[in-house]
């Protein structure tokens, strides 16, 4: 199974980050093949942590909820808010395998679906997902659906993508059919940095 956890930095203890970075990077290695993309969103001056956002792969729920609960920022107190979701692992590629540049702007990007838009979605799945295919060579690095905890309903989606600003994602996204057509009650764009020690592909 699939989720997608964000995990919301409380900006009152920020020297625990740092305090905790290699622990934190340590217990990642151990789990490394868990994962499907790894990472912190940031401030657009890339000044300041707001979140850390992962993707991964488990047997289920009590497997997810351990390495949460035991993982070292969010067992010292990093995080005041902590989201584990239902994901779809769309275009089948690890974080590790997307060909980076280093011209590149990364950013995250959280759709929340609005109730009982679960239909809808189904309608408009073609038109959505031929708006995305020519950004999934060389633009996303995952992409994918919120579900329900049962996995059987749309809750929205989690994706990470490549695009040169944040007037670029807003353009990007006032076409796309889901958006455009008032699926979303709202949607979080941030900044996104790669995850792992200096000079780590993770």
């Amino acid at each position: 199974m699939f989720f997608h956890i964000q995990l919301i930095d409380d900006p009152t203890v920020p020297e625990k980050r740092a305090a905790y970075r290699e622990a934190h990077w340590a217990y990642f290695d151990a789990h490394r093949d868990h994962f499907v993309a790894r990472g912190a969103t940031v401030t657009d001056d890339f000044e300041g942590f707001l979140s850390s956002v992962l993707f991964v792969e488990f047997d289920g729920w009590d497997e997810v909820r351990a390495f949460i609960d035991n993982e070292p920022l969010n067992s010292n107190g990093v995080y005041r808010e902590v989201r584990i979701r239902r994901w779809t692992n769309a275009i089948k590629r690890n974080q590790r395998d997307f060909p980076r540049r280093e011209d590149q702007t990364y950013w995250y990007i959280r759709g929340f679906g609005k109730p009982g838009a679960n239909d809808r979605r189904n309608e408009l799945l073609d038109a959505h997902l031929a708006y995305f295919k020519p950004y999934d060579e060389e633009h996303f690095i995952a992409r994918g659906a919120v579900l329900s905890d049962d996995g059987t309903l749309w809750d929205g989606s989690a994706n990470l993508i490549a695009l040169p600003s944040r007037a670029d994602v807003e353009a990007f996204l006032s076409t796309e059919p889901f958006y455009s057509n008032g699926l979303y009650e709202n949607v979080l764009v941030e900044r996104y940095k790669f995850g792992g020690r200096p000079g780590q592909v993770a």
